[in-house]
This record gives C-alpha cells, sequence and structure tokens, in this order.
C-alpha cells in the first residue's frame, strides 16, 4: 500500500494467465467454425446460420468478451451473442458457480447474391456520379455543405 492508503494497480494485467488461455481457446473455435460455415455449400443466400460456440465452462472476463467480440465481428457477416444459462442448465452442464454463467453463440449471416450487390452498388454509384455537380474539395469555407436530397416515396413524381 501506498501513503494514500489505496493500492496502485496501475501496473495490474486486465486479463489473467488462465482468461487469455481461454480467449485464445475460444478464438481458436471460432477460427474453426468460421471456415468450415463460410466453406459450407449448402447454406442459401441471405439465410443466417447460428452455432453454439463456448459452453458455461469456458468463461470469458468482461475485458476477453470485449476483445472476442471486437475480433468476431471483424469478419463480415459474424456476430456472437451470449445467453445466461439458467439454473436447470448449469446443473446439466454440472457448473458449480453461483454466479451469471453464458452460452456463448455465433451467427453467420450469408450474403444475398453477389450479383445483385453488384447491381445495387453499380446504380447507386451512377446516381451519385449523376447528383455530384461540385467538386467538394475545392469548398473555401467549412460551414459550405450539401444537404442530401430526400429519398422518393412510391408516390412522388
Amino acid at each position: 500500500m501506498s501513503d494514500d492508503d489505496y493500492f496502485n494497480r496501475g501496473s495490474w494485467s486486465e486479463k489473467s494467465g488462465a482468461a487469455k488461455r481461454r480467449e485464445e481457446e475460444a478464438m481458436k473455435a471460432f477460427e474453426t467454425v468460421r471456415l468450415e460455415t463460410e466453406a459450407r455449400t449448402d447454406l442459401k443466400a441471405g439465410s443466417r446460420e447460428t452455432i453454439q460456440l463456448l459452453k458455461p465452462s469456458c468463461h470469458l472476463t468482461q475485458a476477453c468478451w470485449k476483445s472476442f467480440r471486437a475480433h468476431v465481428q471483424s469478419f463480415e457477416g459474424w456476430t456472437v451473442k451470449r445467453r445466461a444459462a439458467t439454473e436447470a442448465e448449469k446443473k446439466e452442464s454440472k457448473e458449480k458457480r453461483k454466479s451469471t454463467v453464458y452460452f456463448t453463440m455465433v451467427s453467420f449471416s450469408v450474403k444475398k447474391s453477389a450479383k445483385n450487390n453488384w447491381k445495387v452498388k453499380s446504380r447507386n454509384q451512377k446516381k451519385r456520379q449523376k447528383n455530384d455537380t461540385s467538386d467538394l474539395s475545392s469548398c473555401e469555407s467549412g460551414d459550405d455543405f450539401e444537404i442530401p436530397a430526400r429519398k422518393k416515396a412510391k408516390g412522388d413524381f
């Protein structure tokens, strides 16, 4: 303790060695599932595949959960969620902790066909080129800006 009667935790690690090991295991498990899922040909465009990745026994601390979630979401189409286990599920999985434990699931949203995405992108690029009448890099004052045009509703002409 210091003279001010408090602990200086500045040099303490945010993640313990065990927490880092569990996070690495989770990332390896995700990488395996990601490669297998993305390689599947039976998934239909626009569908979503959800897979339970971790059981409650693989506990990720808040710091590990934050970095693991960021890692999963860095891949296009992937999301991760965790769900609190019920008391019955705790007993079933032989979990003895009294605190909340989580099941971790990852979901993969299959992209709609690349052909359709290309058409939409192409149309949007044409609209931007058509609407772009000025060179924005030539604006001399900071208060000059362009208000985007309102999207037309079905009945508007």
